[in-house]
């Protein structure tokens, strides 16, 4: 799922970020490294960790919620309840309200982004919240396990019984007691967690190749992880294969000094990730490959913590190498087909009304698109028996009479293209056509409808 880079976040809460600077990793004000650069080995762990929830009151709290939040803690998250000493380092927690003045208006452009995990009547109630209550974790790695899954019950206990909701202000979203409890809680007794229920990902940028980011990892002690240039029609399999990574490192993959990364995926020990990944795999993967772990590039709306880019090596474009690293990982999935004859006058009449369409589309894609909107156009390519092969392709611009973008389907007999390959077709071509539109709703693909129709025998 794409998210749209949102400053918004870090404006929300930024005096809380500010108090807490001195605890947070510098890797945001380095210098950026070389291009390529391995991650340093030494850097892969944090020794200390913090992370910060948190509690939005819709209404005004009764009572002292920060005294009351102590007696619990000390009550029952006896492992929290330490206090931070040189040398031996305890997991302990800061709490304190925080003022109404310094807290931005939650408006419902914010909670579009933000507040995916709340229903409805959730928004309405949280736009009114005035009043927060913060809880900042200071852990050593050693204990990051088990201070996190105390962290996260202590939270939701407290959010459950002031009915108030939480904020993540590492994955920078919102969430109910409930949904906490439900995605965050539920079948984790101790032990390293499910990543990817303790993160998200950010799937942002223009043109033909959109950068991929978790947002989390620092909880774990671990850096987030970074994935640039990938083809839209590829997005899927890679969030999959960085949930992947994100999990072999929290279960205690290292990295040699030249930066190497060893993902074998037989190796995951989670059992829902486990699930995940070979709902994924088709048969014949190999489910283990060679990546380099390299220090990533800085962009605006970054999380304040190292990051890791998994680069792909060998030979050919980038599109090719993350896509021979997918093949081998998951296997590769070809699409399937189905025979038309030419000149079927059915579907000449839904590409003519396409094209028609598409017209009016075009001042919209020459702007620019942005997510969640999206063009998508099949269209006719020559196979290698002089056939015609019809395939899907995200359309990522628009000169004159071409369209251009990154081909979303995997060809059975056009050897010269591959899936996320650049590709470019004249709107004469163009058979049919899925828009999203800025609200997420969609119009087209009509043409996959009949044959679908017509597979099923109506």
């Amino acid at each position: 799922m794409t998210f749209p880079r949102a400053p918004i976040a870090a404006r929300l809460l930024g005096v809380l970020l500010l108090c807490l600077a001195p605890l947070a990793h510098a890797a945001g004000t380095s210098t950026p490294p070389p291009a390529g650069t391995p991650f340093p080995a030494p850097l892969l762990h944090s020794s200390d960790i913090t992370y910060t929830v948190v509690l939005f009151h819709p209404t005004p709290p009764k009572g002292d919620v920060v005294a009351e939040a102590r007696k619990l803690l000390a009550s029952k998250y006896k492992e929290l309840a330490g206090t931070w000493k040189p040398g031996a380092p305890a997991p302990e927690v800061e709490m304190k309200p925080v003022p109404s003045e310094e807290l931005e208006p939650i408006d419902e452009e914010l909670l579009r982004y933000f507040g995916r995990k709340l229903e409805a009547g959730e928004h309405k109630r949280l736009m009114g919240a005035k009043h927060a209550t913060m809880l900042a974790f200071h852990v050593p790695f050693a204990r990051r396990n088990e201070a996190l899954l105390a962290a996260t019950r202590f939270a939701h206990q407290l959010a459950a019984e002031r009915g108030a909701f939480l904020w993540d202000a590492e994955t920078r979203e919102y969430y109910s007691p409930r949904r906490w409890k439900e995605e965050r809680l539920d079948g984790w007794s101790g032990g390293v967690p499910s990543v990817p229920a303790h993160i998200t990902m950010h799937v942002y940028g223009e043109g033909e190749g959109l950068r991929i980011i978790t947002l989390g990892m620092a909880k774990l002690g671990l850096p987030d992880l970074v994935v640039e240039q990938v083809p839209q029609s590829m997005t899927t399999e890679m969030g999959t294969l960085v949930n992947g990574v994100a999990q072999l490192l929290a279960e205690g993959l290292e990295l040699p000094g030249d930066g190497t990364l060893n993902v074998d995926l037989t190796r995951v020990k989670d059992a829902k990730v486990k699930r995940q990944l070979e709902g994924r795999t088709s048969k014949g993967a190999r489910r283990s490959t060679k990546l380099r772990a390299i220090e990533a590039k800085r962009d605006n709306g970054d999380p304040e913590n190292y990051l890791l880019e998994i680069s792909f090596p060998g030979s050919g474009t980038q599109h090719a190498r993350q896509l021979a690293a997918l093949d081998t990982l998951f296997g590769d999935k070809p699409d399937s087909t189905t025979p038309v004859e030419p000149g079927d006058p059915e579907l000449a009449e839904v590409a003519r009304k396409a094209r028609l369409r598409l017209n009016e589309l075009k001042p919209r894609v020459e702007k620019g698109l942005r997510a969640p909107e999206q063009l998508m156009v099949k269209a006719g390519f020559r196979t290698d028996d002089g056939s015609s092969e019809h395939m899907w392709f995200e359309v990522t611009g628009w000169e004159k009479d071409r369209l251009r973008g990154t081909l979303a389907n995997e060809p059975f007999g056009v050897s010269g293209l591959r899936r996320g390959s650049s590709v470019s077709v004249s709107l004469q071509e163009v058979d049919d056509y899925l828009y999203t539109r800025p609200d997420g709703t969609g119009e087209g693909g009509e043409s996959s409808r009949i044959l679908m129709r017509r597979q099923e025998g109506r």
